[in-house]
C-alpha cells in the first residue's frame, strides 16, 4: 500500500508539472512577457523543490552524465559572458552552452534575444550594428571567436533562427580551427533551422524540446542527427534508450541539484545541461 501511495503520489508530481509547463508552452506565447516568464519559472521551481526530496544514490555502474553549464555559470555571472564562461571551466564543465546572434556584416556573437535591450540595457538589435562597434554598446558581449578559443571545454551553440547562406558561411569560417562533435555541437529548439554543411553536419545537430519529444527524436533517428534533449522529467528511459540505439545521445535539463543528476545518470542520459553548475558540486 505504501508503495501504491508513493507511486501515485510521485505520478502526481509529474502530472501537476506537465500540466503547468504545457499551459506555458501553449498560453505563454500569446501573454506578456513577463507573465509567461513568471509563468515558466514557477513550474520549474515547483518541479525542482518535489523532485529533490527524494534522495538518489549514486549508480555505480555506467558512465556518468557530462555537465554542460547553460549559459556559462549564469547563478554568479551575466548569462553568456567570458566570466560566466571561465567560472562554469573551474566550477567542472564539460561543455558551455550558449547562444548565436549575427551583427549586420555576419559576423556571430554570443548573445541570447535579437537585442541587447534585456541583458545589456541598449535598445538595438544585433543585426543592426556592425561588429567593429560592438564594444560600444556592451563591452561584455563576446564574439564567437573568442568563446571558441576558450581551453579545455566542449562548445554547444544554439542556433536561434534561420541562418541565411552568408551567416552560415561565416559561422563555417569561424568554426574552421574546429572539428564538428568533437570540439562542438549546434542545437536547435526548431528542426526548421537545422542547415547541414561541412562545418555543421548532420551529426553535430542536437534538437531540443520541453513537453512532446517523441517528434524531435523521430526526426533525430531519421536525419543521423546528435540526439535529443528534454527537460529531466519528460525525457524517459524507453527514450533514452531508442537513442542509444541509434548512437545518439540523450540530454535533460535543466538539472538544479547533485542529488538530481544522480537521477539522470541512473536514468541513462548522457548531457546533462544545468542553470547551476556550482550546486552539482555538492554532496546533496
Amino acid at each position: 500500500m505504501e508503495i501504491h501511495c508513493k507511486t501515485h503520489a510521485k505520478r502526481g508530481r509529474a502530472s501537476a508539472f506537465l500540466n503547468l509547463r504545457a499551459f506555458a508552452v501553449t498560453v505563454g506565447p500569446r501573454m506578456e512577457t513577463n507573465v509567461w516568464d513568471q509563468a515558466a519559472t514557477l513550474a520549474q521551481k515547483i518541479a525542482d523543490i518535489a523532485w529533490n526530496l527524494k534522495h538518489y544514490p549514486e549508480p555505480g555502474e555506467g558512465p556518468a552524465p557530462l555537465v554542460v553549464a547553460h549559459r556559462g555559470a549564469l547563478d554568479v555571472h551575466p548569462e553568456n559572458s567570458m566570466q560566466a564562461f571561465l567560472a562554469a571551466r573551474a566550477s567542472g564543465a564539460w561543455a558551455i552552452e550558449f547562444d548565436i546572434q549575427f551583427c549586420k556584416d555576419g559576423v556571430p556573437i554570443i548573445l541570447h534575444d535579437p537585442n541587447f535591450s534585456r541583458t545589456h540595457g541598449q535598445d538595438v538589435k544585433a543585426c543592426d550594428i556592425v561588429s567593429a562597434s560592438l564594444k560600444n554598446y556592451s563591452p561584455a558581449v563576446p564574439t564567437l571567436k573568442e568563446v571558441l578559443a576558450l581551453k579545455g571545454l566542449h562548445f554547444m551553440i544554439e542556433v536561434k533562427s534561420r541562418l541565411t547562406d552568408e551567416q552560415l558561411e561565416k559561422l563555417a569560417d569561424t568554426l574552421s580551427p574546429l572539428l564538428p562533435v568533437t570540439h562542438y555541437h549546434l542545437l536547435s529548439l526548431n528542426p526548421d533551422f537545422v542547415r547541414i554543411s561541412e562545418a555543421t553536419p548532420a551529426r553535430a545537430w542536437f534538437l531540443v524540446g520541453e513537453v512532446n519529444l517523441k517528434p524531435l527524436i523521430d526526426l533525430s533517428l531519421r536525419h543521423g542527427y546528435a540526439g535529443v534533449a528534454g527537460h529531466y522529467l519528460t525525457m524517459t528511459k524507453t527514450q533514452i534508450g531508442l537513442l542509444h540505439s541509434a548512437n545518439q545521445k540523450a540530454g535533460v535539463g535543466f538539472v538544479p541539484s547533485r542529488n538530481l543528476w544522480r537521477r539522470a545518470w541512473a536514468r541513462g542520459a548522457d548531457w546533462v545541461f544545468t542553470n547551476h553548475i556550482s550546486r552539482l558540486k555538492s554532496s546533496r
